[in-house]
């Protein structure tokens, strides 16, 4: 039987577009900024990522998960990127939401 996890995030493993909204909301609860390394910890929290993710990168410190939410910025090119469609910019070492980010949140349903 399948955890609600494995369920959510295909083969238990969560991917960089689980991590989009709750990344621009993390941005807003900072007051519309938030660093990297503090998105990281927020996202962390929220997930509690385990097995892969939980696993520190071969020659790395830092785990699969937080690579997977430095992918939002280094992938900012892709049509689905919070980035490319408007509703965060990339700024000094993190994300600030912009104004149609705001209204894309206030838009979905909790």
């Amino acid at each position: 039987m399948l955890s609600p996890k494995e369920k959510l995030f295909r083969g238990g493993r969560i991917r960089e577009k689980h991590v989009r909204i709750p990344a621009l909301r993390a941005a807003l609860r900072k007051g519309g900024y938030i660093s990297t390394s503090d998105l990281i910890d927020e996202l962390s929290a929220e997930f509690s990522p385990t097995g892969e993710d939980a696993e520190i990168l071969d020659g790395r410190n830092d785990t699969k998960f937080s690579q997977i939410v430095r992918n939002l910025k280094s992938h900012k090119g892709t049509s689905t990127n919070i980035f490319a469609r408007g509703f965060a910019e990339e700024v000094d070492d993190g994300i600030r939401i912009t104004e149609r980010g705001r209204q894309f949140l206030d838009g979905l349903s909790e």
